[in-house]
This record gives structure tokens, C-alpha cells and sequence, in this order.
């Protein structure tokens, strides 16, 4: 780690020791240490996340792709996102309701908004562009569409499926 130019402040110093030590505390598992090839075979079948979730070449582009997420999410985030997936909704990965003019309702991720119109993924993968002028209404849904696995997977097949997440890191053969 390279030396700083600057010399911090007491209170400075105090939120960095704050913060590395939440780091450490939330870092470790609390759950039984997961097999990662066991997990993928219950992410594909029991748990159908490939239903919403894309990896590599595999699965629906409804839900957020999940190739690089053992890159990008520590492993007890991901073990909360399976239990409590409403906790924490990036805002990538949030869900837009639109009711057109004519009432019908369109639920899919968003992918772009700007001034004059939004873009979203319906559930049958399409991708929808409308102009908000010539929409009822629309908003983002506050809760996750994601169920929880909270009584779907028992604490070892939890475990193997967060592991298999974890390993999820955009290389090939990963």
C-alpha cells in the first residue's frame, strides 16, 4: 500500500478503523462452508435461478447476469441477497411498473431512462422502449422480485449455492 502525502485527522483515522473493522466482522461466514459444484447443481435445478439469472452462456436475461458476481459481491452480501433479497436492490437491478394508456401493465428491469422515455427487459426477454408522455403511469417497484431462499434451501445447500456465486468470476471455466 503506498504511503499518503497527507497526514490524516484524528477523526479521519477513527472512521478508517471504523470501517476496516466492519469489514472484518462481516467478512467472515456464518454458514457452513459451501461446495461450489454442489451449488451450481442446485442453482440449475432446485433453486431455478437460471428461470431469471444469466451465467455465461446459460439462463434468461430478465434478472441481473451473474457471470462476474464472485468479482463484485463479498460472500456474505450474496448470502443475504439469497435470504433477504430486498435488503439491498442495486440500482442496476431495479424494476420498473409501467401502465400504458390503453392499462396494460408491463413489469421488467430497467435498463435505461432518460427525460422522455424508459427502456426496460420484459419477462419474456424483450427489450421495450417507451416514450413517458404516452404513459398512465409508472415507477419503480420497491421491493426485489427475487423470492428468498430463506425456507426453500436448508443451511448446507445455502451454503454451496453462496460458494458457487462466489466462485462466479468471469473467467473462463469459472
Amino acid at each position: 500500500m503506498p504511503a499518503f502525502s497527507k497526514s490524516f485527522s484524528n477523526i479521519e483515522m477513527r472512521a478508517i478503523v471504523a470501517y476496516l473493522r466492519y469489514m472484518k466482522s462481516t467478512s467472515s461466514a456464518t454458514f457452513a462452508s459451501g461446495d461450489a459444484i454442489q451449488g451450481r447443481v442446485i442453482f440449475e435445478g432446485k433453486g431455478k435461478c437460471l428461470n431469471c439469472h444469466r451465467v455465461r452462456d446459460k439462463g434468461s436475461r430478465v434478472g441481473p447476469n451473474l457471470t462476474e458476481i464472485g468479482s463484485d459481491r463479498r460472500t456474505v452480501d450474496l448470502q443475504r441477497s439469497l435470504l433477504d433479497p430486498d435488503a439491498e436492490v442495486l440500482p442496476s437491478n431495479r424494476f420498473i411498473r409501467i401502465v400504458t394508456q390503453d392499462g396494460v401493465t408491463i413489469i421488467g428491469r430497467l435498463l435505461n431512462q432518460d427525460t422522455f422515455t424508459v427502456q426496460l427487459i420484459d419477462s419474456k426477454e424483450r427489450l421495450q422502449s417507451f416514450e413517458k408522455a404516452n404513459l398512465k403511469e409508472y415507477g419503480f417497484i420497491d421491493k426485489s422480485l427475487m423470492p428468498s431462499y430463506q425456507d426453500k434451501l436448508n443451511n448446507q445447500e445455502l451454503a454451496d449455492v453462496v460458494s458457487y456465486l462466489a466462485s462466479l468470476k468471469g473467467i473462463d471455466g469459472q
